[in-house]
């Protein structure tokens, strides 16, 4: 295992303890049994790891790559509404929308505009936006 050493100002130093002491609380809150608590460097490890889980998405799902599919920008709100729990009737009632156009969006037969992708995001609780969509090779 490599080891680094990084240096922080002190009001960044200040955010990431910050977040690290809400982490380890909502983790307490969620579970009472739980007694284990992030340490600063174990969520800068960790936040490290989603950025390159990210960018590897991106090089995986990159459009400028070396094939000539055109590709097609799809969203997986179905399968995150589902391991939520959330209803596609809930997204439909809190965007003051009817069921059967929140249904087309879940099921990729249309896709949001910008405005309304974001409210659905919010309602699904603001899940990484590199699981939320996904492109797909436009079939001929």
């Amino acid at each position: 295992m490599k080891k680094i050493t990084i240096e922080l100002n002190e009001e960044t130093y200040d955010q990431i303890k910050e977040i690290t002491d809400l982490e380890n609380l909502i983790n307490r809150h969620r579970d009472k049994n739980r007694n284990d608590n992030y340490k600063i460097e174990e969520f800068v490890v960790g936040c490290i790891i989603d950025k390159i889980e990210q960018i590897k998405h991106f090089e995986f799902v990159n459009p400028f790559g070396e094939n000539d599919a055109q590709p097609v920008v799809k969203n997986r709100f179905k399968e995150i509404a589902k391991e939520k729990n959330i209803y596609i009737k809930d997204v439909a009632d809190q965007l003051n929308m009817k069921s059967p156009n929140i249904s087309k969006i879940f099921n990729n037969a249309s896709q949001p505009r910008l405005e309304l992708f974001i409210k659905i995001w919010m309602v699904l609780g603001c899940p990484p936006l590199h699981k939320c969509i996904y492109l797909e090779e436009e079939k001929d």
